[in-house]
């Protein structure tokens, strides 16, 4: 099984090549080179899932391991769970940015 260790000292990949990055990290664990690997973005995680709902890796050959947590997938290439801090930056960014318009728009009317 492919296990992709999701944690702060990982491996980062940029947005422009995540599709080859995620096939050659599966090429190496088709051809026996690479059983786990350490990641620090979901992005790769994410690319990760897209070839799996393309076929070029059975859902039950990969999971993905955050604080001792086994995530797996299922036939639909769902994630099993989603602990707290697995792969929720955008989450807390846009979080972020709708309270600081929420906060600007509510001084903005306040000095009408």
């Amino acid at each position: 099984m492919l296990e992709i260790y999701y944690r702060e000292d990982g491996k980062s990949y940029g947005d422009f090549n995540l599709i080859e990055d995620a096939k050659s990290i599966i090429k190496e664990y088709l051809n026996g080179k690479c059983t786990k690997r350490s990641v620090s973005t979901g992005n790769i995680i994410e690319a990760l899932r897209v070839l799996v709902s393309r076929k070029e890796l059975l859902y039950t050959d990969i999971c993905f391991i955050f604080d001792d947590i086994k995530i797996t997938l299922n036939e639909k290439v769902e994630c099993s769970e989603y602990p707290k801090g697995f792969m929720d930056f955008k989450q807390k960014f846009l979080r972020e940015l709708i309270e600081t318009r929420r906060l600007n728009n509510k001084a903005l009317n306040s000095s009408i």
